[in-house]
């Protein structure tokens, strides 16, 4: 894909994640169920992990300074938490390239890990008296329900999208080719 046809993507993502958030805000309250949606960042690791190393870090601590900045209000945060998981992404580049199995697991940790660090942190510095299986039942197994189908739903869709692009390609090149082959005949 295009560097601006990601960036349009992931706004889009980002923009989604907002909306959803809106419209069905997270009880902090640890009282009913809640979602946490993070399509921005599954998206964002499904473009990232095949990039070299410096991409992909800084491709993710961008996304984290605008998720910390617009979204969440915590400025370090997720610029860290982004660009870290980004480049363990390249760690399991080769492997997350030859099976969807693993590339999908992979993703399904990191969103388990990008819910879990914030509140092992607030837990540990502000004295969060919430216990872990309070916040697992009421917060995470809901969101690493609906995130392993949004996993499976956005793999897919950058797959077509993939494909296109690669057709798309071909096609040129053959068009290219044909003109060449063309121009040698006018000869």
């Amino acid at each position: 894909m295009k560097p601006r046809q990601v960036i349009i993507l992931l706004l889009v993502m980002a923009l989604i994640d907002d909306l959803i958030g809106l419209c069905f805000p997270v009880n902090f309250q640890f009282q009913g169920y809640s979602f946490v949606p993070h399509l921005c960042f599954i998206t964002l690791m499904l473009l990232v992990y095949e990039r070299v190393w410096l991409d992909r870090v800084l491709i993710s601590g961008f996304c984290g300074i605008l998720t910390d900045m617009f979204f969440s209000g915590t400025l370090p945060v997720y610029f860290i938490l982004y660009a870290s998981l980004g480049y363990l992404s390249g760690i399991f580049n080769k492997a997350m390239e030859d099976d969807s199995r693993i590339r999908f697991f992979v993703l399904f940790i990191f969103v388990l890990l990008l819910d879990m660090i914030p509140f092992l942190v607030n837990i540990i510095f502000q004295g969060m008296n919430v216990s872990f299986t309070s916040w697992f039942i009421h917060h995470e197994l809901l969101t690493l329900t609906l995130h392993g189908v949004l996993i499976l739903v956005m793999m897919y869709v950058l797959d077509v999208l993939k494909r296109f692009t690669m057709i798309r390609q071909h096609r040129k090149q053959l068009s290219q080719r044909k003109k060449y082959v063309k121009m040698k005949t006018q000869k």
